[in-house]
């Protein structure tokens, strides 16, 4: 039986609905695990007497369940050889009101085609609905004390569009979009029921919104650091390699965006594999660079039910920092970092603006999506240290943007910029080594950790403390490998 998820895969990319089933991979949630949105929805309308169903349930208990039941959560239906889910059906006068939930804030008017097909099996089952609504999480609710669902939830008929704002109502969204499910249904278990994955062609599907989980495994060939491939941004490169233009020197300039990093990828490739807008760099350098350097590095989780008093819905809570102050450029780095656990933005905060100097630039990677986000988000729970987080983020510099305005760019960072990308290429410096190497990783043990035995606590501290580490000395490196890009003149380039 197919599920109406596998429709999605199939008709974004059949390797991926054959890769699931056939080669599954790990699932770990970038949001924190916490309550369902359809035990959200049970508590939102104060329910008590309802049907629930459960993973593998026979569909005929939904359908019995049907006739003697007004409250249906979870039940799994079907027909067409579709299996599906719906997340809370409650019996109205002329038929079910039928509820999709969505543990997100904007479920966007994208989502019309699954609903809509969740609607054609209920059709071709005989079951009369009603109306149809969304269930979703309001991004405006801020937590106080306890958690207030009738407050942390919305209903909606309408989905949101690109602006995040309710315009369609989901009836005229799905209306055009009903369709027969058999054959395509078919076509799925076809699929899935070869024996060898399908070949894969690549197309902008593989990368849009991120990359595909299984892009390595379809795409496993080693590409040249001059790959057209790479070319960030470019809605031609696949039929430019197509056309046997493999190499980013040899780019047909008529189909560039024209995006500057674009350019430094091409520049690059035309120079040695680096290219470099020394003026810039230096300028830039002058501009920002004022003793004490302080390096600093944050780690954080993110909810999407706001655990505790003050935080909306998708606030991170940060639980921990690294931080390297540089007095001068003759002086050895001082360290500081703190790791704390559940609610310790307090702490957080305090110990951060007691270890911070009172002067000189604070040098981040990414800030304003990560560390200065996350400051003014602490100002807002915490009115009281406003001023002085304010402060702090207004004393920040961001060496990322270097990398991203293509100032600087080496072929090796194949397009991407990450500090974990730039160190090995700038330095002898790598992650590989570290029992903690990314990110994710990071946030997998720091949950991990509050489950474990003392002993195992220790061990993940010291791993915790070690990468959020590495991310400041790399920023140190990386800038003091800039500066002495910035000393070098134009023919003492290195190849």
């Amino acid at each position: 039986m197919i599920h109406v998820s596998d429709i999605r895969k199939y008709e974004r990319c059949e390797t991926l609905l054959w890769r699931t089933h056939h080669e599954p991979q790990p699932f770990f949630p970038f949001v924190h695990p916490s309550a369902s949105i359809s035990e959200l929805a049970v508590r939102y309308f104060g329910l008590t007497d309802y049907y629930e169903g459960k993973p593998g349930d026979d569909a005929a208990r939904a359908l019995q369940a049907l006739a003697k039941e007004d409250v249906l959560v979870n039940p799994r239906f079907e027909a067409q050889g579709v299996r599906i889910k719906v997340t809370l059906m409650r019996r109205g006068i002329h038929g079910f009101h039928v509820y999709f939930g969505y543990r997100s804030c904007y479920p966007h008017e994208s989502e019309a085609q699954v609903i809509a097909d969740h609607l054609s099996i209920l059709h071709a089952l005989q079951i009369e609905v009603e109306d149809v609504s969304i269930l979703c999480l309001n991004a405006d609710y801020v937590r106080r004390e306890s958690l207030d669902v009738s407050s942390l939830l919305l209903v909606s008929d309408r989905l949101f569009n690109q602006k995040n704002r309710l315009r369609h109502t989901i009836r005229e969204l799905c209306e055009p979009l009903l369709r027969p499910l058999e054959d395509i249904a078919a076509a799925c278990q076809k699929c899935l029921a070869a024996d060898v994955c399908p070949s894969s062609q690549r197309k902008g599907e593989c990368t849009r919104g991120g990359r595909c989980r299984y892009f390595d495994a379809c795409f496993p060939q080693a590409l040249p650091d001059d790959s057209i491939l790479y070319l960030q941004q470019s809605a031609h490169k696949l039929q430019m390699y197509a056309e046997g233009i493999t190499r980013l020197q040899d780019v047909d300039p008529q189909r560039v965006e024209g995006f500057r990093f674009q350019y430094a990828q091409i520049a690059a490739a035309r120079n040695g594999g680096l290219a470099i807008d020394r003026p810039a760099l230096r300028q830039w350098l002058q501009d920002v660079i004022v003793y004490p350097i302080t390096y600093l590095d944050f780690e954080w989780d993110t909810y999407a039910v706001p655990p505790y008093e003050g935080m909306r819905p998708y606030d991170v809570l940060c639980f921990q920092y690294s931080m390297d102050i540089e007095p001068n450029p003759q002086s050895a780095l001082i360290h500081r970092e703190f790791l704390g656990e559940e609610d310790c933005r307090i702490t957080f905060l305090e110990q951060l603006l007691k270890d911070l100097p009172p002067e000189g630039v604070i040098l981040v990677y990414n800030m304003e999506g990560a560390e200065k986000l996350r400051l003014r988000q602490l100002a807002k729970q915490f009115p009281a240290y406003a001023k002085r987080l304010e402060a702090v983020a207004a004393r920040m510099a961001d060496l990322s943007l270097l990398f991203s305005a293509g100032i600087v760019h080496h072929i090796r960072m194949h397009g991407m910029y990450s500090l974990k990308t730039l160190l090995p290429i700038f330095s002898a410096y790598s992650y590989q080594d570290l029992d903690i190497s990314f990110g994710m990783d990071a946030v997998r043990q720091y949950r991990e950790m509050k489950r474990c035995s003392k002993q195992e606590r220790r061990v993940i501290r010291r791993q915790l403390l070690t990468y959020c580490g590495m991310d400041t000395y790399a920023e140190y490196v990386l800038l003091h490998a800039l500066i002495a890009l910035a000393k070098e003149k134009e023919a003492d380039r290195p190849e």
